[in-house]
């Protein structure tokens, strides 16, 4: 089915060329030249930008810029890790919780005694 529409696509083709051809056989002298002058024209005239398109697009790059660059300053700042404060120091190093680990052996037999019995 596939090549039966390519081979209609390519009798169409070649039809519509001969008929264009045909077409373009028949004109007279002037209409020929006054449109390969019009080609000429607007080839040569090129994409036209207007002045608008031109500072709309400039605007958009700055206003991405402005919200990228204020979006970089505003990122949250990572504060330090936290220190103990001067009173959680005096109870580590209090002489109550040295005694304390001295015995740490005594405790965790402690712990381990309860448990299993």
């Amino acid at each position: 089915m596939n090549t039966e529409l390519n081979k209609d696509d390519e009798r169409f083709a070649a039809r519509a060329k001969r008929l264009l051809d045909h077409s373009v056989e028949e004109l007279d002298a002037t209409i020929t030249r006054r449109l390969q002058h019009a080609r000429v024209q607007a080839l040569d005239a090129g994409p036209a930008r207007s002045r608008s398109a031109i500072w709309v697009s400039g605007l958009a790059m700055a206003t991405v810029g402005a919200l990228s660059l204020s979006m970089w300053l505003m990122q949250p700042v990572h504060e330090r890790p936290h220190t103990p404060a001067l009173d959680d120091i005096e109870l580590i190093t209090s002489a109550e919780n040295v005694d304390l680990a001295e015995d740490f052996e005594f405790y965790h037999w402690l712990a381990d005694a309860d448990t299993t019995g």
